[in-house]
C-alpha cells in the first residue's frame, strides 16, 4: 500500500466518521425541531384562552372603575349639596335662634327683678 492510497484510505475514514456525525446532528436538530414545534402548539392553546380571560377581566375592572368614578362623583356632589344645606340653614336659623334666646334671657332677668321687688 502506498502514501496515496493510505492517504485516500485516511480520508475515506474521516469522510464517513464526518457523515455519521452530520448524520447524528442533523437527527439531534429534527428532533429538537419538533419538540419546539410541540412546544408552540401548546402554548397557543394556553396563551389564546388566558389572553381572552386577561382582555375580559380587563374589561370588567374598567367597568368597575367608571362605576366607582360615577359613585365618588355622585358623593361628592352630595356632600357639597349636605354642606350648602347645612350653612344655609346656619345662616337662617342662627340669627332668630339668637335672638330668641337673647330675649328669654332678658324676660327671666326682668322677671327675677320685678319678684326680687315685688317680695
Amino acid at each position: 500500500m502506498s502514501a496515496a492510497e493510505l492517504a485516500a484510505v485516511i480520508c475515506a475514514l474521516v469522510a464517513v466518521v464526518a457523515t455519521a456525525a452530520l448524520a447524528l446532528v442533523c437527527a439531534r436538530l429534527v428532533r429538537v425541531t419538533n419538540e419546539l414545534r410541540a412546544a408552540v402548539v401548546r402554548f397557543d392553546e394556553v396563551a389564546v384562552p388566558a389572553s381572552e380571560r386577561l382582555e375580559t377581566a380587563a374589561d370588567g375592572a374598567s367597568r368597575q372603575v367608571d362605576r366607582l368614578d360615577d359613585i365618588i362623583r355622585h358623593a361628592g356632589n352630595v356632600t357639597g349639596t349636605a354642606d350648602a344645606a347645612t350653612q344655609a340653614a346656619f345662616r337662617v336659623l342662627s340669627n332668630p335662634v339668637i335672638k330668641t334666646a337673647a330675649a328669654a334671657s332678658g324676660t327671666g332677668r326682668a322677671v327675677r327683678r320685678l319678684r326680687g321687688r315685688g317680695a
